[in-house]
């Protein structure tokens, strides 16, 4: 929610009341609202209220909590430093404090519980500002050292290249869905 006046939806932002549940009385009635870019490009229903874009937390990620992050925090490379995932599967409603929890998501992409997508392979953006493709084969041991910040681990840019790494992606939107 505390993101909505930078996303040009402060009136949105206004209505919210922060001193209620996410799904009290007042905020219920603008479950509907849900901007458009919570939700994938292409695969969007109207009224739906899942968001797709999560941040993972958990002590060693760039959402550790209710403490923050700074920059000098994070010693691995921002380019190899995941911030924001896709998911299609948890079901989180947009306007509900919940996201994936490394200590408990499915390390396997194109899991309901972690990494997924109605597109060809999901995609996340890094904290250099770059989105990555991930590719099916990717191993789940790179996919937890991209999502920490000071793992220290050693990887290669791009991961293994074809369907087993985490490729540079131009535009996110530019992707076809997966055939059902």
């Amino acid at each position: 929610m505390l993101v909505l006046p930078f996303i040009e939806q402060n009136e949105l932002y206004k209505q919210y009341d922060i001193s209620e549940p996410w799904d009290g009385p007042n905020n219920r009635r603008l479950a509907a609202r849900m901007p458009r870019l919570y939700g994938f490009h292409e695969a969007r229903t109207p009224g739906d209220t899942t968001t797709n874009y999560l941040a993972v937390v958990g002590p060693e990620t760039v959402w550790p909590g209710t403490k923050r992050v700074a920059s000098w925090d994070v010693t691995d490379r921002l380019a190899t430093t995941i911030l924001i995932v896709e998911n299609r599967g948890a079901g989180v409603h947009w306007m509900e404090p919940r996201d994936l929890t490394l200590a408990d998501m499915d390390l396997r992409v194109n899991s309901p519980a972690g990494v997924s997508s109605p597109y060809d392979d999901p995609a996340v953006a890094m904290l250099d500002g770059s989105l990555r493709r991930l590719g099916p084969g990717l191993d789940p041991a790179v996919l937890q050292a991209l999502l920490t910040i000071r793992g220290g681990e050693k990887l290669s840019e791009g991961g293994s290249g074809g369907s087993g790494g985490w490729e540079l992606l131009p535009d996110g939107r530019d992707r076809p869905l997966r055939e059902p």
